[in-house]
């Protein structure tokens, strides 16, 4: 039988995964404390993201993760829908990187027989990138904060 609990107590066994979770949540919790809108917004949207593709991960380590694509496709619609929008560099790469991470579950999809390292190791790298230009977005936040205080 599936539990959500086995998901989430494998998943932070990797010590990749528990970095990467940890500079997600930082990340995510400075955009919370300086960012402006957008990034509070998408700070909520990124753990949401993350929480539920843990919860609907599949115990097959071969397998497709339908659970995981449907939802990085859901939040590659939302990142489309701001750049919109919004008109700052950084969301264009985090929307690019985005894409990168949807196009690795189609190329597994497509080659059942790439090795599923190989697919995670790509997932992560495309995760990490867009983590970073997120992080240069709340960064760029809380320095036009910082300068608005002093002016």
């Amino acid at each position: 039988m599936f539990h959500v609990s086995n998901v989430f107590s494998d998943l932070f066994s990797i010590l990749p995964t528990q970095v990467a979770a940890m500079a997600m949540l930082a990340v995510c919790a400075l955009a919370l404390l300086v960012g402006r809108r957008l990034e509070r917004g998408l700070a909520v949207v990124t753990v949401a993201a993350w929480f539920l593709s843990a919860a609907v991960q599949t115990p097959d380590p071969a397998g497709m993760q339908w659970g995981i694509f449907t939802v990085d496709i859901v939040y590659l619609l939302v990142l489309v829908a701001l750049c919109a929008f919004e008109r700052r560099v950084w969301i264009l790469f985090m929307t690019a990187f985005q894409l990168l991470v949807v196009l690795t579950h189609v190329a597994f999809l497509i080659d059942r027989t790439l090795m599923q390292w190989g697919f995670f190791s790509a997932y992560y790298l495309w995760s990490d990138a867009q983590l970073a230009a997120f992080a240069v977005g709340v960064a760029q936040a809380g320095w036009e904060r910082w300068k608005a205080r002093k002016a």
